[in-house]
């Protein structure tokens, strides 16, 4: 059992006194292994309380809601990891995809945020605050895709939030409808079928003799 020594008093803590940050990481350690245990909806914060050693009161002084705390959960144990800059938008999005079908394929994706985001759609400030903790991520990759779009590597014309979406769309389909998602192999194929509709068209001469025809 994860354990931390608590004292009940605390709700008469003088204002202002800082939190306890082992405290914090006991009960994130004891909500996680709750949540993969028993999964989003059968978790409790009670459960989650009792196997840190403390009182509710604990826990709703930090995270008003079962979400809230699951939310702090996930930021706490993802890594976070930069948006690749190689020069080669190809290789880049491959290590960006990579990367999220290794981590959606986890415990804590299927049993943890799935559940959260579904929760979401049907509560608009729990929404907003998803958007707000987790999709920061996109500002950075639509700023590496534009710089490639600079740099002619994709057309002119490309929205990065578009293509963004069409990579994702092959992870987050197939977790919306309970199907497998692609294996982490089939990263190069995604990213290079995607690509196909937005990279720059060479036109040969030969091309454009034909078209004169």
């Amino acid at each position: 059992m994860l354990y931390y020594n608590e004292r009940m008093t605390e709700p008469g803590r003088k204002p202002g006194r800082p939190r306890n940050k082992g405290l914090d990481e006991a009960l994130l350690q004891a909500g996680l292994a709750v949540f993969l245990e028993a999964g989003y909806s059968g978790a409790t914060l009670a459960e989650i309380a009792r196997r840190a050693g403390v009182g509710t009161p604990a826990i709703y002084r930090r995270w008003p809601t079962k979400a809230d705390m699951a939310i702090d959960i996930v930021a706490h144990v993802s890594e976070a990891e930069a948006i690749p800059d190689s020069g080669s938008i190809r290789d880049d999005l491959l290590a960006f995809m990579a990367l999220r079908l290794r981590t959606w394929r986890t415990p804590l994706f299927r049993k943890l945020v799935v559940p959260v985001l579904m929760e979401g759609n049907r509560e608009g400030a729990l929404a907003s605050h998803i958007g707000t903790r987790f999709l920061d991520y996109r500002k950075a990759l639509e700023a590496r895709i534009a710089r490639a779009v600079q740099a002619g590597e994709l057309r002119a014309d490309t929205n990065p939030g578009r293509l963004i979406d069409l990579l994702m769309g092959t992870i987050t389909m197939p977790l919306l409808f309970f199907l497998e998602l692609p294996a982490v192999d089939d990263a190069a194929v995604i990213v290079d079928q995607v690509l196909s509709g937005f990279r720059v068209q060479e036109h040969t001469s030969g091309a454009a003799t034909r078209q004169t025809r």
